[in-house]
């Protein structure tokens, strides 16, 4: 009985259940399977299992980060085994996946460093000491760091059989492809632990912890869950109406306007003396602004009488817009993504390009999570704020009832060099990752597309030698069948997320030559097939594109075209999930002047 639970917590029978949802094409079947795991696991073993089925390393939030590269996976593959770099190279082209390399080289371990290593490798690996192996790998830092990485990954890889070191380079390189996105292991987590899908779901968005949250379905604490300092949570997002008197009618009450911020989302967390700011995509981003980390940690709220001198320390979680901001006017987005860019941020910089944070909403506020209260509740809380520096400010909501009023309030965001309004339901609650009608965009009467590259083709003339043909893909939650054959997606990229992906067109368009090197280089290392003239990509890359209009075509599996692409920026703040969906493109498509006019004749 003893060996039997020995067995389920090791990293061989994790490989074992890899295998057999790769192999399955069911989605209820591979739920069962995950499932059925996981509720045999203990609470040690259940925090990995989740992590690394999941696609990550450490839970979200985490200040570790592993950072081993292609480089130190390949040699120590070659300094463990009698690895042939033809065949390497063909194992390469015909998979793009350097979990099926490591697989062929430990199938061919040299006797001697078998001989070697023999003193670590008496017991087999659970995912416990892989975790803890992990951890160490980040941890070291220094000039001789690489070299160390390198010794403890050569000493997990000769403890490994070959499809154990097939998973374990798959878990460092995020390239599980077996169809356990994060997605389905909230629904195996509900069922291994008899909760409700919408309840993991929303634990989740609350936490950002998907590990956490499958120990608390298990200790039956689902309830409990709460916003964790400088574990990012998900944003709330907007909807989009075309009109003043849409959004009036719709609402039918008085509503806050504010200003629509051509910026990065952020979300700024403050707990005693620490701070740090997450970007869309819930990356830490804090590098890039530490004037803005610098101000929030001067942050107190007024005392009991409402005055400065009573300031006192109080702990919270912003939601807001930072811009880059000078002379009194908003900077282009473009002058704000060359600091993400930066790994040091010299006074130049801060100089050159310096940056406001404007805040409209809290989530959490003096040792409490506030999501729940109304956006009214939660805007008294922000004006007893005492800010010390004018990077960050509180954003200015205008009470409207009328369209009149919006379309004056449109006007003036315009006129003062921003996107547009946000038209906000006082009563409404935060809800975290969830596009609902509680806010509303206004922006012109085309909004721009989200899109993630999925394909990218090499140009012409001054552009021969880089790729700057890129075709885009949307969301298509409405049909997540598979698609058939002839799919780009399903055929050649073979992951569970590309069959939600529909092809919306191609653009070339938009970026300068520094941006089409820079994709040129990013694209080189996510090519899943090179087809000469072009390239299929691991779906990563995000693009903001413009355009003039949608129109409906048979060249492009969503059923829509953009007519006349220009690409706006290249959103280094965004991921896949952030990218818009078919149903924005269909109401963008029907609300067009003249889709409009033809309905109503």
């Amino acid at each position: 009985m003893i060996e039997n639970i020995e067995q389920t917590f090791s990293f061989s029978k994790f490989t074992e259940i890899c295998e057999l949802v790769r192999n399955t094409s069911s989605k209820n079947k591979k739920v069962d399977i995950i499932s059925a795991y996981l509720s045999s696991l203990d609470e040690e073993s259940l925090y990995k299992a989740v992590l690394f089925l999941s696609g990550r390393i450490f839970s979200r939030g985490s200040p570790h980060l592993l950072n081993v590269g292609f480089r130190t996976i390949m040699q120590s593959l070659f300094e463990i085994s009698d690895l042939n770099k033809d065949d390497v190279s063909k194992i390469h082209l015909e998979h793009g996946d350097l979990g099926r390399i490591a697989e062929y080289a430990i199938s061919k371990k040299r006797t001697v460093t078998l001989f070697r290593f023999a003193g670590e490798q008496l017991d087999s690996l659970t995912l416990n000491d892989i975790y803890l192996q992990f951890k160490k790998i980040a941890n070291l830092s220094g000039p001789n760091s690489n070299n160390e990485k390198k010794n403890i990954l050569k000493g997990l890889l000769i403890r490994c059989t070959p499809i154990e070191s097939k998973y374990l380079i798959k878990i460092i390189t995020n390239e599980m492809r077996i169809g356990s996105y994060e997605g389905l292991v909230e629904i195996a987590i509900a069922k291994a632990f008899d909760k409700s899908v919408e309840s993991v779901r929303e634990a989740l968005l609350i936490s950002g912890d998907i590990s956490n949250v499958a120990l608390l379905s298990k200790s039956d604490k689902l309830q409990s869950v709460t916003l964790k300092p400088f574990v990012p949570m998900n944003f709330m997002l907007a909807d989009v109406m075309f009109t003043g008197d849409e959004i009036v009618e719709y609402f039918n009450k008085s509503l806050y306007c504010e200003f629509k911020y051509d910026g990065i989302r952020l979300q700024l967390h403050r707990f005693g003396d620490d701070c740090k700011l997450f970007s869309r995509n819930l990356s830490d981003i804090s590098f890039a602004f530490p004037e803005i980390v610098e101000s929030a940690i001067k942050i107190c709220k007024k005392g009991s009488k409402n005055e400065s001198k009573n300031a006192i320390p109080v702990d919270f979680v912003l939601d807001g817009e930072l811009i880059g901001y000078k002379d009194n006017k908003p900077l282009p987005f473009q002058e704000l993504q060359k600091r993400l860019r930066k790994k040091v941020m010299s006074r130049e910089i801060l100089r050159e390009i310096p940056v406001q944070y404007i805040v409209y909403d809290v989530m959490f506020y003096d040792r409490k999570s506030v999501i729940r209260d109304s956006l009214a509740t939660r805007k008294k809380l922000l004006s007893r704020l005492l800010l010390k520096n004018e990077n960050i400010i509180i954003a200015t909501s205008t009470v409207v009832a009328a369209g009149e009023e919006i379309d004056l309030n449109f006007k003036k965001s315009k006129s003062e060099g921003y996107e547009g309004l946000v038209i906000k339901d006082p009563e409404s609650n935060y809800h975290p990752g969830k596009r609902g009608r509680y806010w509303i965009k206004l922006k012109e009467e085309l909004d721009t597309i989200d899109a993630v590259v999925v394909m990218a083709e090499y140009g012409h003339g001054k552009r021969a030698g880089t790729l700057s043909d890129y075709t885009l893909a949307i969301n298509d939650f409405k049909h997540k069948t598979p698609a058939d054959k002839n799919n780009i997606l399903e055929s050649k990229i073979k992951e569970d997320k590309s069959n939600m992906l529909r092809t919306i067109g191609k653009a070339y368009s938009g970026l300068s030559n520094d941006e089409i090197n820079f994709m040129t280089n990013k694209l080189k290392t996510l090519v899943v097939k090179d087809e000469g003239s072009r390239l299929i990509v691991k779906p990563e890359i995000v693009l903001e594109v413009s355009f003039d209009t949608i129109q409906k075509s048979d060249r492009h599996d969503s059923g829509y075209a953009l007519r006349f692409p220009r690409i706006k920026n290249i959103r280094f703040d965004k991921g896949i999930n952030d990218i818009d969906n078919l149903e924005k493109v269909e109401n963008i498509y029907r609300n067009q002047f003249h889709i409009r006019n033809k309905v109503n004749q």
